[in-house]
């Protein structure tokens, strides 16, 4: 393979400097990242460093500058495995440390997967000290992992690999890790992303800047993706570095090498540039997921709380499928849930949503939609069910999760303690407070319903109603109190007592 990346023809305005020439850096870029406006060019590296080398430091100065990679981030966590890339990598960054004001350290993980995978820590911990940058190494029993949890081996390893690295970063207190992945592994990743049946998101493959996979706020950044593994190797030549060879690789048994080694030769023989289709692709998907995700922050919560967040049905509803997806997953993460988000969950909750009614678990994540109303939060225990009271008038008493006060004086109500006003003169016998039960009916404007079709008719969403509190008297229920309304029996005198429920302190 060639080490240029072909790229898309690069939009010009028609008073562009330059003419008709190219630049050095728009021969052999990664298509698709252009330079944000008055992004500063880097400065040329010294003619006399090797040729592959001063190529690739140039198109990964000018890509950081583009990208913005290293804006706020000066201390950096290399992963450096021993093979080319990474060391490629690492060699490259340490040319441009001056230029950004970065502050490397080396981290490397051993997956204990093969024989000599513990003489790739000692390379690096020696190549690093070589260099005098100080090394973070660690290890892992990947492959009794793997078979506890009942996990793949290139999903374990990946997941221990980023749970050390951002575990490092943090002890070491570093802005950022920075991967050695390529151009040839964004399209790798692309086509893996496409046989998955991935969404936009998918398509994109790795962002130039993202987060380390189960670190949410911990910045992974990956400066070689404007970088081919030819070039890296080439690298490597000019410098003299004699890399590590990770015959894993190789593994037909891992998803990643067939793709490289059989399904990208194949497409190949229809489209010799696929790997060319592929970054377009990619960077066609990036353009179209900022925009979907724009779309999600056109829906605003109502309310979060307890049971979760809260929005209008009508703003979700009108959500493309993939913007849908992400204000579920911004609402588990509020809430620190760990949702399961497929294709086939997606298209039964926006099914709910035409509906009006429903509910979809996206694993430890509910999604309910109710009364022109949807609830993103945890999953909901069943009430615990309490005991009658019998209430004192006037006095306080304890029910379950709440203080039930009854007073002789009008009490202002709040959200979180509503009030109802009762006529003692319309009341029968003693005051109790209980849950309701089947067959509850409220004399109510005028007319005596099931309290259940109530809830129903009022809007009362589905989430709200198995906690629903009545105070009864011999009659049936006298007021009726749900998370967002209060219902109070027809009375025809004006009220006289007042009842106050109000969460107990903690």
């Amino acid at each position: 393979m060639s080490s240029s990346v072909p790229r898309p023809p690069k939009k010009r305005s028609p008073q562009a400097p330059g003419g008709s020439g190219s630049s050095p850096a728009e021969q052999s870029p990664v298509p698709g990242f252009a330079p944000f406006p008055g992004a500063p060019e880097p400065p040329e590296p010294p003619a006399r460093l090797p040729r592959a080398l001063r190529d690739a430091l140039q198109r990964v100065a000018r890509f950081a500058a583009e990208e913005r990679l290293f804006r706020g981030r000066s201390r950096l966590l290399v992963a450096v495995s021993g093979g080319p890339d990474s060391l490629a990598l690492l060699h490259l960054l340490l040319r441009l440390r001056d230029r950004f004001r970065l502050e490397l350290k080396v981290a490397h993980f051993d997956h204990q997967l093969r024989p000599g995978s513990a003489e790739d820590l000692r390379f690096v911990r020696e190549h690093a000290a070589a260099l005098g940058l100080e090394a973070v190494t660690g290890e892992g029993p990947v492959r009794e992992v793997a078979a506890r949890q009942r996990r793949g081996i290139e999903e374990t390893a990946r997941l221990m690999r980023y749970q050390f690295l951002a575990f490092a970063a943090e002890k070491e207190q570093c802005d950022a890790v920075v991967t050695g992945h390529t151009a040839d592994d964004q399209a790798e990743t692309v086509l893996l992303h496409l046989l998955r049946g991935s969404g936009v998101r998918g398509l994109r493959g790795m962002l130039p800047a993202g987060q380390v996979p189960g670190a949410p706020g911990r910045a992974l950044l990956r400066p070689l993706l404007c970088l081919r593994r030819a070039d890296t190797l080439a690298v490597c030549r000019d410098l003299g570095l004699e890399p590590r060879v990770d015959e894993s690789n190789r593994d037909p048994s891992h998803t990643r090498n067939r793709i490289r080694t059989a399904l990208l030769p194949a497409l190949a023989d229809f489209n010799p540039s696929i790997d060319a289709a592929l970054f377009g692709l990619a960077e066609s998907a990036r353009e179209a997921f900022a925009l979907l995700e724009r779309r999600s922050f056109e829906a605003r919560a109502l309310e979060r709380g307890p049971v979760g967040a809260v929005y209008e049905a009508a703003a979700l509803a009108g959500l493309p499928g993939e913007s849908l997806w992400l204000v579920v997953e911004r609402e588990a993460a509020f809430f620190h849930l760990e949702p399961a988000v497929n294709r086939t969950r997606l298209e039964n909750l926006r099914q709910a949503l035409r509906r009006g009614s429903g509910s979809v678990a996206f694993g430890d994540t509910a999604v309910e939609v109710s009364a022109g109303r949807v609830r993103i939060g945890p999953r909901l225990e069943p009430v615990e069910p309490a005991e009658p009271v019998l209430l004192d008038v006037p006095g306080s008493r304890r029910f379950g999760p709440w203080r039930v006060d009854v007073l002789t004086s009008p009490a202002e109500a709040t959200p979180q303690a509503p009030v109802a006003g009762l006529a003692s003169a319309s009341l029968r016998g003693a005051l109790r407070v209980r849950h309701l039960q089947p067959g509850d009916r409220i004399a109510w404007r005028g007319l005596t319903r099931k309290v259940s079709d109530l809830l129903i008719d009022q809007k009362v969403p589905a989430w709200e109603r198995p906690g629903a509190v009545a105070v009864t008297d011999a009659s049936g229920p006298a007021a009726i109190f749900t998370a967002s309304r209060v219902f109070t029996r027809d009375a025809g005198e004006p009220p006289d007592l007042w009842v106050r429920l109000a969460p107990l302190s903690r």
